[in-house]
C-alpha cells in the first residue's frame, strides 16, 4: 500500500484502538448506561480522524499546501504545522490530558479554516454548492472540539453546562443537520451523510433511495433538536447514523479500492464521517437533558471524559 494511504490509515485506526482502551470504563463498564456509553465515544471518534488527517498532512504536504491562502507565506511548513497540531490534539483527547488547551485550540484552528479558507472560497464560488458545505462542516468540527472542552471541565455539572454555549451548540448543530439533510434530498446521486460531490459506490444497492432516506432522517432529527425534550436523543441519533454510514457504507471501500487515489478517498470518507459523528456525540453531552435524565446522570458513579490535566 502506498504511504499516501498507509500512514493515515495506520494512525487513524491506531488512535481509534487506543481511544477505546483509554475510555473502556465509560464505554464498556458495567456501571455505564446505554446513552452514556454512546456519548463517551465523542473524544474517541474525534481523535482517530484527527490522527488520520495528520498523516495526510505529512505524506501529502505539498498537495495540501495548495489549499493554503495565497496571501499566507510558507505554504508547505503550514501544512506540516497543521499536521502536528492535529496529531497533538488527537493525542490529548486519547490520553485525556491537557484538554483545557487542546479543545479550544483545535476549535480555533477549525474556525480559522472557515474564516481564511472555506468562507472566502464559498463567496468566490457562490454557485457551487460544495463550497458552502465546507464552512458548515468545519464549524461543526470546531463546535465539537469546544464541546469536549466544556464537558471535560472538572466539576462541571449539567446545570453549569446549560447556559448560552449549550443553547448555541444545539441551535447551530440543528441548522447544520437540517442543511445536510436537504442536500441529501436535493442531490441523491452523491454519497449520503456529509454532503460531497462523489457518486455513491457501484456496489451499493438503491443509492438514490439511501440518500433520500438519509436526508429525511437528518431533517427530521434536526428539527427534533430544536425541542428541549428531544434535543439530546436527536443529536445522539445523528451521531449513530453517521457512525453506521462510516462503517457500513464507506468502510467496505477501504478493501474494494484498487488505486491509491481511491484508497485515500475511502480513508477520507470513513474518518470525515466518523469525525462528524464524534462532533455530534460531543454536542449531545453538553446539551441539558430533561430533568429525569439529569437526575439519572448525577447518580451515575462514572462521569465520561472528565479527566483533564
Amino acid at each position: 500500500m502506498s504511504p499516501l494511504a498507509a500512514w493515515p490509515a495506520a494512525l487513524g485506526f491506531s488512535f481509534l484502538a487506543a481511544g477505546f482502551y483509554m475510555y473502556r470504563a465509560e464505554i464498556f463498564g458495567p456501571t455505564s448506561t446505554g446513552g452514556s456509553r454512546v456519548l463517551s465515544l465523542a473524544p474517541v471518534f474525534m481523535a482517530a480522524p484527527l490522527a488520520a488527517f495528520s498523516g495526510e498532512h505529512f505524506t501529502a504536504a505539498r498537495g495540501l499546501a495548495n489549499a493554503v491562502p495565497k496571501w499566507m507565506p510558507w505554504h508547505v511548513p503550514i501544512a506540516y504545522f497543521v499536521g502536528c497540531a492535529l496529531v497533538a490534539a488527537a493525542l490529548s483527547f486519547v490520553a485525556r490530558r491537557c484538554i483545557r488547551w487542546s479543545g479550544p485550540l483545535l476549535a480555533l484552528m477549525f474556525a480559522l479554516f472557515v474564516l481564511t479558507l472555506h468562507l472566502p472560497n464559498a463567496i468566490a464560488h457562490a454557485g457551487r454548492r460544495i463550497f458552502w458545505v465546507f464552512p458548515f462542516r468545519e464549524s461543526q468540527f470546531a463546535l465539537g472540539a469546544l464541546s469536549i472542552f466544556v464537558y471535560a471541565q472538572q466539576g462541571a455539572s449539567p446545570a453549569e453546562r446549560s447556559g448560552k454555549f449549550a443553547l448555541f451548540a444545539k441551535l447551530w448543530t440543528a441548522l447544520v443537520v437540517i442543511y445536510f439533510g436537504t442536500q441529501n434530498l436535493l442531490y441523491p446521486q452523491y454519497t449520503p451523510g456529509v454532503p460531497d460531490e462523489i457518486t455513491t459506490s457501484a456496489w451499493v444497492p438503491a443509492p438514490h433511495l439511501l440518500s433520500y432516506l438519509t436526508g429525511t432522517i437528518l431533517v427530521t432529527l434536526g428539527i427534533a433538536m430544536l425541542f428541549r425534550k428531544t434535543a439530546v436523543a436527536a443529536t445522539t441519533y445523528v451521531g449513530i447514523l453517521m457512525t453506521v454510514l462510516a462503517v457500513a457504507l464507506f468502510g467496505p471501500d477501504l478493501f474494494l479500492a484498487h488505486t491509491v487515489q481511491s484508497r485515500v478517498q475511502a480513508i477520507n470518507f470513513v474518518f470525515d464521517t466518523l469525525l462528524f459523528a464524534g462532533a455530534m456525540f460531543a454536542v449531545a453531552r453538553v446539551i441539558p437533558a430533561p430533568v429525569s435524565r439529569q437526575i439519572e446522570q448525577t447518580q451515575a458513579p462514572v462521569v465520561a471524559g472528565g479527566a483533564v490535566a
